[in-house]
């Protein structure tokens, strides 16, 4: 029984009930309202229970681990600059030694008989000296290690401010058409593969099936979450749709030609300007032209992760409008506008 009937039966009892006193219509209240949320928390999700999943700010989680890395690097600054001031207090011992060893040597030249000069302490000390370097030897490529680490997660950090870490490429309708068919005129998935960088094994890995070659359909309904915390840019070909509908999509046409936007229509300067071969909207979907392809594409994945701020790749086109040469007494308004005046000059003669 839902929740919203189970209350309805409940307040027709009452209502047909004579209740002896308040104590036991308080009481009846909370065993009611006590099944009622048990039989709410035995309920899943999907049927009208509590959503348990605690949703994730993994843009939080990176801030949160970069400034982690940035405190351990503090640290470690710490821990090298101690070394660095071992190593000075041991070269000072091992000088120390050095001139003890230059002393005895004189004495031996001097006395006849003197006892050879012992070097071991001094060995001794090289190999404190030498212990001392290779530690920070390893701090200091540890310390290498995560400066490159918070430089890769502030990369992607800023790239995923655009929505721009995860880009699919896809083939249009009529591009899969010609791949099946063997026409040229667009790339097939094989040519695009070389891009591809996801997780096949959750993704899908790629076949040829279904008369062409392209990406088999993932065993995974939520194949996406596989890509939440992951710390890799990277580029999806052929998408599965659960996947597509989520992140930035490039897909590619056999032709676009020249078209207008909204903000070209007017002329400027006797000018007309129009967009070629590349379509962007709202910096999140884009069509490019397979005329120029492995231009665009570059430059469209680099304008997506920018945030369409800037494109290396000019796709605007400007051409001046041609003039055409009107006769005005050609017009048919001007010729009766002329008409009309004669008209009105005989009309004062003769009216």
């Amino acid at each position: 029984m839902g929740v919203g009937i189970s209350i309805f039966v409940l307040s027709l009892v009452v209502v047909i009930m004579i209740i002896p006193t308040v104590n036991a219509y308080t009481e009846k209240q909370e065993i009611e309202l006590a099944r009622l949320l048990v039989e709410y928390g035995l309920k899943e999700p999907d049927e009208g229970g509590p959503y348990e999943e605690e949703l994730v700010d993994f843009q939080q989680l990176r801030l949160d681990e970069i400034r982690d890395l940035e405190y351990g690097i503090l640290e470690l600054n710490k821990v090298i600059d101690i070394k660095k001031t071992d190593i000075q207090n041991q070269n000072k011992v091992i000088q120390i030694e050095t001139n003890k060893i230059a002393v005895a040597k004189e004495k031996t030249k001097k006395e006849w008989g003197s006892p050879p000069v012992d070097t071991r302490q001094l060995q001794v000390e090289y190999k404190k000296l030498n212990v001392i370097n290779n530690e920070l030897g390893e701090l200091v490529e540890n310390k290498r290690l995560i400066e490159k680490q918070i430089e890769t997660k502030k990369l992607i950090y800023e790239i995923q401010k655009h929505d721009a870490k995860l880009i699919g490429i896809e083939l249009s309708a009529n591009c899969i058409s010609m791949a099946k068919s063997n026409m040229t005129g667009c790339p097939t998935y094989e040519d695009l593969h070389s891009f591809d960088n996801s997780l096949t094994t959750t993704s899908g890995g790629f076949s040829f099936y279904d008369g062409y070659f392209h990406r088999e359909k993932s065993n995974y309904q939520d194949s996406y979450r596989a890509y939440d915390n992951d710390d890799t840019i990277r580029i999806i070909i052929d998408p599965p749709q659960n996947e597509s509908i989520r992140i930035k999509m490039i897909t590619i046409e056999p032709n676009l030609g020249l078209f207008s936007s909204a903000y070209s229509k007017e002329l400027v300067d006797g000018k007309r300007f129009l967009i070629k071969d590349r379509i962007i909207k709202d910096c999140y979907t884009a069509k490019i032209s397979a005329d120029n392809w492995e231009l665009l594409l570059h430059d469209t994945i680099f304008t997506f992760q920018n945030g369409c701020e800037s494109a290396e790749i000019n796709d605007i086109v400007e051409y001046d409008m041609p003039k055409s040469n009107i006769d005005v007494w050609s017009s048919p308004n001007v010729q009766y506008q002329h008409w009309l005046q004669e008209m009105k000059q005989l009309c004062k003669v003769k009216c």
